[in-house]
């Protein structure tokens, strides 16, 4: 049974404020908005994504929501590229930094953190996650992240994820770049998945278009122990930083 749309993006938009406004000594802050045009089998739809995090004496939080757009293709419109919401998916998550406990510079790179995963889908349940997250794993050459989770997901019995995130700006010519993107791997009554979001991005100022915009493309990989859990779903995209 599909939940209610307006609840989730509601409950969405409540943590975020909560979160937003019980941030202590936020000192920086990040936001971007991206249209995806979703190529994927069954899909052929229009993907917005609202995404941000922010950065406190304490840690950080971040959090996304994404809103995948009708299509013929995944028989919700009767013709592709179709503007109105099928489906809702958001994440939230806070990190709480051990920096501050210690001096110690490995003590210093960990941080415990909770997470809230919902959607208006039935079959994407509702997941709590809490644990562990070591920074800078690859030092000096990528901004990157690796997560240690238990994860309780609704009506299921408690399982685990891995998550790896990771960023890298670097200059080609005189042009940015950005090779961004995470995977999770998790456990639950079903079997093990993985899923994996590479994206590669270039931004536009050289082509006179402002610094705030960047063209990018995704390719999402799901795998599944079930062959109908494994697709590749490429996306070109345009986002614009905030």
């Amino acid at each position: 049974m599909k939940r209610s749309a307006f609840l989730v993006g509601r409950t969405f938009w409540i943590l975020t404020a909560v979160l937003l406004v019980t941030a202590p000594d936020v000192f920086a802050q990040y936001l971007n908005l991206q249209q995806h045009m979703d190529f994927g089998k069954n899909r052929h739809y229009f993907t917005t994504t609202l995404e941000g995090m922010a950065v406190d004496n304490y840690g950080s939080w971040f959090g996304f929501i994404d809103v995948d757009h009708e299509s013929k293709s995944s028989g919700t419109a009767n013709s592709n590229w179709h503007l109105g919401a099928q489906l809702i998916y958001f994440e939230i998550n806070r990190y709480f930094s051990l920096r501050g406990l210690s001096n110690n510079a490995f003590l210093q790179r960990w941080d415990i953190t909770v997470q809230y995963n919902d959607s208006d889908a039935a079959y994407i349940p509702m997941a709590y996650l809490i644990g562990i997250s070591c920074n800078r794993i690859l030092g000096n050459f990528c901004d990157a992240h690796l997560e240690f989770l238990l994860r309780k997901e609704e009506k299921q019995k408690l399982g685990w994820q891995l998550t790896a995130v990771w960023a890298k700006e670097f200059h080609l010519g005189r042009g940015r770049w950005q090779l961004c993107g995470y995977f999770d791997w998790w456990k639950n009554d079903s079997g093990k998945f993985w899923m994996a979001e590479p994206q590669i991005l270039f931004n536009l100022e050289q082509l006179g278009i402002g610094s705030r915009f960047w063209l990018g493309s995704k390719c999402e990989i799901n795998i599944g122990p079930q062959n109908s859990n494994n697709s590749v779903n490429p996306t070109i995209f345009l986002q614009y930083d905030f």
